[in-house]
């Protein structure tokens, strides 16, 4: 792997603010000049289990976690029983010698031990013992050369809240950390890495990405049932609702959820809602009704192993053709899959756009690594961001007669006038319908409605994004991936500058899922030599709607379903393979 690039990583009892201290960790070294990308492990329970976060530094940027770890900060024993096996030659082990016994040969010797008595320092300082991350923190301040200020100034930023009593007693137990380190351990362990300072960038999850992108599309109504991964867009959005004058909703259930988003932006407003698998299973009726009243809604959808509860806290990329064949009978859906933070939101503000286009639901399609996962990435621009609400008629400049709210069109989108405008007739149920609104049964009515339906779908597929090439057009291997198989993949192939065995290598990532751009994608895979597909599940669910969709077969396939993210160490080992 990167030889410019650091892995730390913190382990312990979930309650201990593990995943806390990691996301600062990750703007500690982002402030400091570094680019970051975090990955974070726990179990599916409500109280205990082992929760791990790491979070990997570098000079240049970086696209994925790596299989090794430089330091390993371990606040129990079971972190060292289940982690030490990832520690690289020459790696450090942080641990507390009161809690934490280390027999001779139990390790090996290309491991460097440092002891630090975190129960101590903590007695010392008066202060709780969860603050015990905090001492840490101020330690990997030391090991790495990094500035103690840029970490005071994170602790006053997550902790003002709470008081200055508070930001002074996690501010003391870093510098605790931090000097110990200094006049016990500094010469045993010492890391060094290259920065920038002058680089401006902000660290974000998958999931806040989406949120900010939603903001910034100018929604004002989401709604959910928590549901992991999708959980704290949920928090995050309520967070920033009265700043933005966004609406928030926690309804009841899932039922609710998307029968109250499709009432908000029936009414006018753009809406969204978060969700998962189970959760969407619940939405799938409500769906269908937003299909037949061609109501725009955008859906947040996380993906995570199943069927039914499955593996709530893991990963994986086997619900897109659940998205594809959901609701009864068929209408356009489209479904968007970013591969990292900066799609997230970029594509969260495109789907909106393209809900109101086409009067129809959008998914963002997403899973748990992305989602809950941490990123550097520059500063958005939103001066690039453009509101696009198609057809919709938010003021009247003439008096319309005989408003057709299902008129059809030439490319199968009607105008769209918001019930209760003043001299129109606005009528829409879930029933089959004239162009009028008026409930049918007659059989020419009904083919004529769905054929406009249909034409939609012939309309977009005219205009979807091209999906992106990295590496040369002459490539020998194309790796086809789709969502967050991005970063584990340009990973791989950065480590190994797109070559392996002396044969060049590129990637086509498709982020416009469904429907695909068939006539890139044939064009594209076309000239490819040799075609292997990479996704997170088992039955090549994208390998499959290719092939269907244009008749191109893959040679090769690399399927990961176990619920843990691809590793670029992996899709290289792929390659080595020719």
């Amino acid at each position: 792997m990167s030889k410019d690039s650091i892995t730390w990583k913190i382990g312990g009892e979930a309650g201990f603010g593990i995943m806390t201290t990691g996301v600062m960790f990750a703007k500690l070294a982002t402030r400091s000049g570094y680019h970051i990308f975090n990955y974070t492990e726990y179990p599916s329970l409500i109280r205990g289990g082992h929760n791990v976060m790491e979070v990997r530094f570098s000079s240049t940027p970086i696209y994925s976690q790596e299989k090794g770890v430089d330091l390993l900060i371990a606040l129990n024993k079971q972190t060292i029983d289940l982690h030490q096996s990832e520690l690289k030659d020459g790696a450090g082990l942080v641990y507390d010698p009161e809690k934490v016994t280390i027999n001779p040969g139990e390790l090996s010797a290309k491991i460097v031990l440092l002891p630090i008595p975190l129960t101590k320092i903590i007695k010392e300082a008066g202060a709780s013992p969860v603050m015990q991350n905090n001492v840490t923190l101020g330690a990997s301040c030391a090991l790495f050369n990094l500035d103690l200020d840029i970490l005071f100034k994170l602790i006053e930023d997550e902790f003002a809240r709470k008081g200055e009593e508070v930001v002074a007693e996690n501010k003391k137990s870093a510098e605790l950390g931090y000097q110990y380190v200094v006049n016990n351990l500094k010469g045993k362990f010492v890391k060094n890495l290259d920065h920038n300072d002058t680089q401006k960038l902000m660290v974000l999850s998958g999931n806040e990405a989406v949120g900010l992108g939603a903001i910034a599309a100018g929604c004002k109504f989401f709604c959910a049932y928590p549901m992991t991964p999708t959980s704290n867009l949920l928090s995050f959005l309520a967070e920033k609702a009265e700043k933005v004058g966004l609406v928030v909703k926690h309804a009841e259930d899932e039922i609710a959820v998307i029968n109250m988003a499709i009432g908000a932006s029936f009414a006018g407003v753009r809406s969204m809602v978060g969700t998962s698998g189970g959760g969407f299973s619940l939405m799938v009726e409500g769906l269908g009704l937003a299909g037949i009243t061609e109501t725009p809604v955008v859906i947040a959808m996380g993906q995570r192993p199943g069927p039914a509860t499955g593996m709530p806290t893991w990963t994986g990329q086997a619900d897109l053709k659940f998205l594809i064949n959901a609701s009864q009978d068929e209408f356009l859906r489209i479904i968007l899959a970013p591969g990292d933070v900066a799609e997230a939101f970029t594509l969260t503000v495109e789907a909106f756009n393209l809900a109101d286009i086409y009067q129809t639901p959008v998914f963002i399609l997403c899973d748990k690594y992305l989602c809950e996962g941490y990123q550097s990435t520059p500063f958005f621009d939103s001066s690039k961001i453009k509101i696009d609400r198609g057809k919709t008629i938010l003021q009247m400049e003439q008096k319309i007669t005989n408003y057709l709210r299902y008129q059809t069109t030439a490319d199968g989108i009607s105008p769209r006038l918001l019930p209760g405008t003043k001299g129109v007739t606005f009528i829409a149920n879930s029933y089959e319908h004239e162009e009028n609104g008026l409930s049918t049964e007659d059989s020419a009515e009904r083919a004529k409605q769905v054929n406009k339906r249909n034409q939609k779908a012939i309309t977009y597929q005219n205009n979807i994004s091209q999906p992106t090439l990295y590496g040369s057009k002459e490539a020998e291997i194309t790796l086809i991936g789709w969502g967050s198989t991005k970063g584990p993949v340009l990973q791989a192939l950065t480590d190994i500058n797109y070559q392996q065995n002396g044969k060049s290598i590129n990637f086509l990532h498709l982020t416009h899922v469904w429907p695909l751009n068939n006539k890139a994608l044939t064009e594209i895979l076309g000239q490819a030599k040799k075609k292997v597909m990479i996704e997170g599940n088992s039955f090549g669910q994208m390998e499959q709607i290719i092939r269907e969709q244009t008749g191109i077969v893959m040679d090769d396939r690399f399927l990961k379903y176990d619920g843990r993210p691809f590793y670029p160490e992996e899709i290289i080992t792929l390659l080595s393979r020719g």
